[in-house]
């Protein structure tokens, strides 16, 4: 007998066999219209299921389905599928699918199901269909696999539970941040200067097309002037070089990827305490293109290439600087230093440098203190706040220079 449990009309729906179904819903699901099931299925039944509403997909192979190395959770699980497969239901959490509708027959063990995606075991499912369909297609012994299957048609709930069931498991915060929509603003903003710009905004988005979101955000953190407030930066309340010239950039690419979630999530602002966070927001949208335009011209400056630190290649008995030659422990303490020319206008905030600006000066200072100051080391160069400070008095005099 089939049972039909509806929440609106789907297309294409998914044949999943099943081994054994038992429903588990409990009151508050039934008060709200959702159902919930457990079971256990054979591993290809998992094939046909997307994992589109996953935080993040399959890291075992990029977009264009080359192999990468797999992190230690997919080779654990490969290892169960070779030499531990019998016990695989009980060594593997399973797999959460979310469908907005589905058909049950548990007579002929089958589900039929509409609007179907795993939230939660893309990893799982990945190595399962990498051993069993390119590596051993003669393989035909499938595990068994658990899984949850939750009725819902309330796309908000299933984002919700996608996130919070793979905290289980170490998920990037870029993922998290992405699949709740706070780098969108950010993307938009980007492309009303190059409609060509892709944020990276999961950390399964391998292709070289995407920009790298994080690493942007710890440019802009660099850029930001000095009286602008920022979350961490604040929250220490304490002023030290460390955060008077955004040293923390640097080293700190999760502190400065929390600092942009926390000022681009509206409804996360403490309003009790007074946070508002609204000129942080407005500088991070407005100035995000030209932050990353510095960056990548710095990284590339060919001012820089008799530092042993630099990447490049030897053409006619001089080294050509690489586009991302320039280590960022040398690129940072510049940008830090650039921020005194982002200024605040009625509009929002705009980052410009003055035409007369003496960048060999500044280029030539850079390079003495990473040789001199720095000891030759990038990395003390970035992190050391001494090095800010010399920098960012390089262009406080030309300031009062040119006023003069």
């Amino acid at each position: 007998m089939a049972r039909t449990i509806s929440n609106g009309a789907h297309p294409a729906p998914v044949q999943f066999p099943f081994h054994s179904i038992r429903s588990v819903t409990s009151p508050e699901d039934q008060e709200a219209g959702r159902r919930r099931y457990c079971g256990v299925a054979p591993a290809n039944s998992f094939f046909s299921v997307n994992t589109d509403e996953n935080v993040r997909g399959y890291l075992g192979r990029d977009e264009e389905g080359a192999r990468r190395k797999s992190p230690q959770v997919n080779m654990r699980i490969r290892e169960t599928v070779a030499e531990d497969r019998e016990r695989f239901a009980l060594l593997n959490t399973g797999v959460v699918m979310c469908a907005g509708d589905a058909e049950v027959d548990d007579h002929k063990k089958f589900a039929r199901l509409r609007g179907c995606s795993i939230i939660n075991g893309a990893q799982t499912k990945g190595v399962l269909e990498d051993w069993f369909m390119k590596d051993h297609p003669e393989d035909t012994d499938y595990p068994s696999v658990n899984f949850e299957l939750i009725i819902t048609d309330d796309e908000d709930l299933v984002a919700d539970i996608s996130i919070a069931r793979n905290y289980q498991t170490r998920v990037e915060e870029l993922s998290i941040y992405g699949r709740q929509g706070l780098l969108d603003e950010l993307e938009k903003a980007m492309k009303k200067a190059d409609a060509t710009i892709q944020l990276r905004k999961k950390e399964t988005d391998f292709a070289e097309s995407y920009l790298d979101t994080e690493k942007l955000i710890q440019v802009l953190t660099a850029l930001a002037p000095s009286d602008l407030p920022l979350p961490s930066a604040v929250k220490r309340k304490d002023k030290t070089p460390e955060t008077i010239y955004r040293v923390y950039a640097y080293r700190h690419r999760s502190r400065c990827l929390k600092d942009f979630a926390h000022v681009m999530d509206k409804e996360a602002w403490d309003t009790v305490k007074g946070e508002d966070w609204s000129d942080a927001k407005r500088f991070f949208l407005d100035v995000a293109v030209e932050a990353w335009r510095l960056y990548e011209r710095v990284k590339g400056e060919q001012s820089f290439s008799s530092l042993h630190c630099v990447k490049g290649e030897t053409i006619g008995g001089r080294k050509q600087v690489s586009p991302d030659g320039v280590p960022d422990g040398v690129v940072f303490p510049m940008i830090s230093a650039l921020s005194v020319f982002v200024k605040k206008a009625r509009g929002g905030y705009r980052f410009s440098v003055p035409g007369l600006f003496p960048w060999a000066t500044l280029f030539e200072q850079a390079r003495v203190v990473e040789t001199r100051v720095a000891g030759n080391n990038p990395n003390t160069m970035g992190k050391s706040a001494g090095c800010y400070v010399a920098l960012h008095g390089l262009i406080s005099m030309y300031g009062a220079t040119s006023a003069a």
